[in-house]
């Protein structure tokens, strides 16, 4: 077992797809930011992944963050959507080159997350919490506003 090293968590944008707003971030061992042909080839996968959180009857917000996290095995992009006031919705894709398409990863082996991506989703719940939860009125242009950046 390799010792944790840290990762640079990266803010990239609020992306606008359709009436839905995401956060992206970026995480990797490799350099700075993910190779852009990663998140190139996410943003056009997005229609068909946020078409999933029509499988709840559930409040959805139309918020989403998702993390592109480039390590050894690929590129992970991990998104997430908060229903139903405090829960998420979860899903990671797999892409194992930048040549190669995102392909479903947590429903063949329940995989959820790493240590590194745990630290934006905390993040992402504190957030939620300060914004959104506690206020009696929603924030949720503030939430979107508040980013991660750390070494």
């Amino acid at each position: 077992m390799a010792p944790y090293t840290s990762r640079p968590i990266r803010f990239i944008e609020l992306f606008k797809q359709e009436d839905w707003t995401i956060k992206l971030y970026s995480i990797s061992d490799r350099q700075e930011f993910v190779s852009p042909a990663y998140i190139v080839q996410a943003k056009q996968n997005l229609n068909s992944w946020l078409q999933k959180s029509k499988i709840t009857p559930l409040e959805i917000y139309k918020i989403a963050t998702l993390i592109f996290h480039e390590c050894k095995d690929g590129c992970f992009a991990v998104i997430n959507w908060w229903i139903d006031d405090n829960m998420l919705q979860h899903y990671v894709y797999l892409a194992k080159s930048a040549s190669e398409k995102f392909e479903e990863f947590s429903s063949r082996n329940g995989i959820s997350t790493c240590a590194w991506e745990l630290s934006i989703l905390w993040f992402e719940r504190n957030a939620w919490v300060k914004y959104v939860l506690t206020t009696g009125k929603p924030n949720f242009e503030a939430y979107l506003n508040e980013h991660l950046n750390e070494d």
